[in-house]
């Protein structure tokens, strides 16, 4: 992963002289010999509100630290221009089935390219395998715009994210559909059907790592005709959380997952 803290500089751009409306972000990036240089990451408007992804961390343990809960890093991820951080929480957990709990977990999201909003939202963690479930309709997501007139938006983050230690209902939504997962057998027929609608947008070769994880994985349940819908759906959010080269997609994959297959449960 590309080293999300190193500094960042805002510069205006111009052409033959001419000076334009727009600015380029600009990263330290280490060349070939480590030395560290200006490397173009993105092209912004002029009152874009550019935040460092130090300070977006710097937020979270800030959060973390005024917490009820009790707080630890998770994953951080950072392609260059767009950041995730992660934080969980597992002073608290929710039971799904014996011996398979969730916890809740935190993540910010960050862009130096003006592609993903400045942004604060809650998750859920399997904790047997330290699966996030990332979700956009069923628990909190609070976003930023980045422009001049969010200066200040820490307090605002840091207000708005004290909804941490107030989501009890949140999870108690999400964790019912959870166990409804857990009721439902699946087959091929179940399968199919997930894919020609819920899952219709995943792309091939997605679907087709999840459907090789699932098979493999849980191939003592399916002998025995004991595989839930439960089962599948950790299949592909232990691909996509566990990805040894994740990108963007794999957490935006997670999200639509996560809420088409909730939603499935209502």
């Amino acid at each position: 992963m590309i080293y999300p803290y190193n500094d960042i500089r805002k510069v205006p751009l111009d052409y033959q002289g001419i000076a334009s409306s727009a600015y380029a972000v600009q990263r330290q990036h280490p060349d070939k010999e480590g030395s560290l240089k200006w490397k173009e990451c993105g092209v912004v408007g002029s009152n874009y509100l550019l935040v460092p992804n130090s300070e977006v961390k710097d937020l979270a343990t800030e959060i973390a630290t005024e917490s009820q809960l009790t707080w630890e890093p998770m994953k951080e991820f950072f392609d260059g221009k767009r950041f995730i951080y992660f934080m969980q929480s597992k002073s608290e957990t929710t039971e799904i089935t014996e011996g398979d709990d969730v916890s809740l977990g935190m993540g910010f999201w960050n862009s130096y390219d003006g592609s993903t909003s400045l942004q604060f939202r809650t998750f859920l963690v399997r904790l047997v395998c330290t699966n996030g479930m990332i979700t956009k309709d069923f628990m909190n997501l609070m976003k930023f715009k980045h422009n001049n007139k969010s200066e200040g938006y820490e307090k605002q983050i840091i207000n708005a994210a004290k909804v941490v230690d107030n989501c009890g209902d949140d999870i108690e939504t999400v964790t019912k559909r959870m166990r409804k997962m857990v009721e439902m057998p699946v087959d091929l027929n179940e399968l199919s059907v997930l894919r020609e609608n819920q899952l219709s947008h995943i792309p091939v070769t997605l679907w087709g790592k999840i459907s090789t994880h699932f098979l493999q994985k849980e191939s003592d349940k399916i002998h025995h005709n004991e595989v839930t819908m439960w089962d599948f759906y950790n299949a592909c959010t232990d691909v996509l959380w566990h990805d040894e080269k994740p990108t963007m997609a794999s957490f935006e994959h997670n999200q639509v997952i996560t809420d088409k297959m909730l939603g499935a449960m209502s």
